[in-house]
This record gives structure tokens, sequence and C-alpha cells, in this order.
């Protein structure tokens, strides 16, 4: 399935988005970024959408803690609710850099990243969602592997660790950008990335 990521509100190019050949959009869950409005012109449109918690800058080792997990699961949670998000589905959290790019142990991965997202999935579980991540081939690998990510949603940084052994097994590949405000996706199997 072609897809769209956007860090931009849609309001008023669903239509657009879907005349194009696309057949989802993943959503930033932040009241900046969505609005009901957005979601229901999007399902008018035919189209399906994926949630994304990025809120900050997950950009560095310092940012990842089992803290900061819970204030981000119970902020994505309280947001795709008020959104009408369905139980069972996926948000993804980012992990916006390449922890440990010359380790495939993964310390940082094994370490406060997965602090991070065993706490970010315990705040959004009392609503059914289910947590899966943006990030590296080895940030993917290694939190799906460890059961704390259901799916892996693999960054457009093609030199990031892990790359190409990744990319055969990823939910969702990023795609390069298509204009300021989107990002191409790709998603091999629609049925197992959360779409709602």
């Amino acid at each position: 399935m072609n897809a769209i990521d956007t860090s931009v509100k849609t309001t008023g190019q669903a239509d657009d988005i879907a005349a194009a050949g696309y057949g989802a959009v993943g959503v930033y869950l932040r009241p900046d970024r969505c609005s009901v409005a957005m979601i229901a012109e999007l399902h008018d449109a035919g189209l399906k959408v994926w949630s994304i918690y990025e809120r900050g800058f997950p950009t560095t080792d310092a940012y990842f803690s089992a803290a900061r997990g819970t204030i981000d699961g119970n902020a994505a949670m309280a947001f795709a609710q008020s959104i009408g998000q369905p139980s069972g589905t996926q948000i993804y959290p980012a992990v916006d850099y390449d922890p440990d790019d010359s380790n495939p142990a993964g310390p940082t991965i094994n370490g406060p990243i997965s602090d991070y997202m065993r706490a970010f999935q315990a705040a959004i579980q009392p609503a059914g969602y289910l947590a899966s991540v943006y990030g590296s081939g080895r940030t993917c690998r290694i939190l799906m592997a460890n059961g704390l990510a259901q799916t892996g949603w693999l960054t457009q940084s093609t030199g990031f660790a892990e790359y190409r052994l990744f990319k055969p097994k990823a939910g969702i590949v990023q795609l390069p950008v298509i204009n300021d405000n989107w990002d191409g996706d790709d998603i091999p199997d629609p049925t197992v990335v959360g779409l709602w």
C-alpha cells in the first residue's frame, strides 16, 4: 500500500491524497497536528490512518527513560482516545536517531530505550492500544525481539544501523520526502501495522 506520513494537519487535502493513489496517512497524536475533523475527513475519503507519537526531541540517549515513557504513553493514550482511535490498534513512538550504530548488541536500545518502551506500553495498554516503534533497523529488530514493539516502522535514513537487514521485516518503510510536509511510505502488509 502506498502511504504518506505528515507532521502537519491534512485538513482539506484528503480527497487529493486519495486521488494521488495513497491508501493511508500517518498522523501525529498532537492537537497541533491532528484533530477529530481531520480524521473524519481522511476516513470519508476512504483513507486509513496509523498513529505516531513524538513530542519533544527523541533524538539522543538522554531523552529515553521509564519516566519519560510513562509521560509520553499517557499523553498518547489520552489523545488517541480523544480522536476515536479504536482499541487493538497501534501507536508508534519515535526513536528518531541511530542509537548503538556501532554496537549490534544494542546496550542503549536494550537499556534506556527498552525502559522507555516498556513504560510506554504499560501506559497505553489500559485503553487496549499496542506499542510499535519508528526507528532504525537495529532499534526495530531489538525492540520487536524483546516483545516491546508489535512491528517496526523503518526510518528513511538508509545509513542507519541494520537498514537493509531489517527492511524485509518492516511493517512500514518510510520513503523519501514527497514535499515540504509529506514523506512517502510503503506498507507491504496493511493487516499488521495497526491501521484504523
